[in-house]
């Protein structure tokens, strides 16, 4: 009963997680039937399904169930690999249901410039899995970039569309030229988007989406790119700008209207 209060508090404060559950065993192993453990993105929070190898297989599982939001059911085998180098394999295998809880939404940032640079944090703080991609060297902001899930450098953004992209995404194509970010939007707009946003000005939206019409994409698809991207707060720094854009993604992600809270309620605060 205990592990499921933890579960419960989890979903209550929307965190992400998986659970692992021993479904059937063979042999010799730590852990029987019904063990169960609670998987938070930065490892396990509760709980335990034997601890060693086949715990450490498990909870890489239960990220990777997280990141897709796929259920997935695996036997792994509870033997080291020097006891079976010795030949002592028999039996000791553990069957384990993997449950994702909630699936990391992905943030995919296309360039890695001072705007994505700001946004990082933000995404992460955010509960975002944040992917980012840049075609040039990165050497001399590597620390910015840390706090990524995954760095991807490229030859080139044409080349963007070998990546594996997790549908119902959101992208940002921020990168270094008018050219490559409409690259970048020729290939991310066939990817099943949730979000695309892109950062620029009304001489070069209506370039880059005059060659994307051009190149078979509908007036319709080319409407839903948040170009440019970010709601209007009036500011001009890339943090500034990154609290936009945040604002902008949580809005189309979770229905908001973008209107400020009092106005809404107006109506029924006055009259007094």
């Amino acid at each position: 009963m205990e592990f499921y209060q933890h579960v419960i508090k989890a979903m209550q404060e929307n965190k992400v997680y998986a659970t692992a559950t021993v479904v059937n065993t063979e042999g010799n192993t730590p852990r029987k039937a019904g063990a169960k453990m609670l998987v938070f993105p930065d490892g396990p929070a509760y709980g335990s399904v034997g601890g060693g190898i086949v715990e450490k297989q498990a909870v890489a599982d239960c990220l990777e169930a997280m990141k897709t939001g796929t259920p997935m059911l695996k036997t792994y085998s509870a033997i080291s690999q020097e006891t079976a180098d010795k030949g002592m394999v028999c039996g000791n295998n553990m069957t384990i249901f993997i449950e994702p809880g909630k699936a990391l939404p992905h943030l995919y940032l296309c360039g890695c410039g001072h705007v994505a640079q700001a946004v990082l944090p933000l995404a992460k703080r955010m509960g975002y899995y944040v992917v980012a991609i840049d075609a040039r060297d990165v050497s001399g902001y590597e620390d910015a970039l840390k706090p990524a899930d995954e760095l991807h450098i490229l030859e080139r953004f044409e080349d963007i569309g070998e990546l594996d992209f997790v549908p119902g995404s959101a992208f940002i194509a921020c990168s270094f030229s008018h050219k490559t970010d409409g690259d970048i939007l020729n290939v991310i707009l066939s990817k099943e988007p949730s979000y695309v946003g892109m950062l620029g000005g009304k001489p070069k939206i209506r370039a880059l989406f005059s060659r994307l019409k051009e190149n078979g994409y509908s007036e319709e698809v080319l409407k839903q790119v948040h170009a440019p991207i970010g709601l209007d707060i009036g500011g001009e720094t890339p943090e500034e700008i990154a609290v936009s854009i945040m604002a902008e993604i949580l809005a189309s992600r979770n229905g908001g209207s973008c209107r400020p809270m009092r106005d809404i309620l107006r109506d029924s605060v006055f009259p007094l």
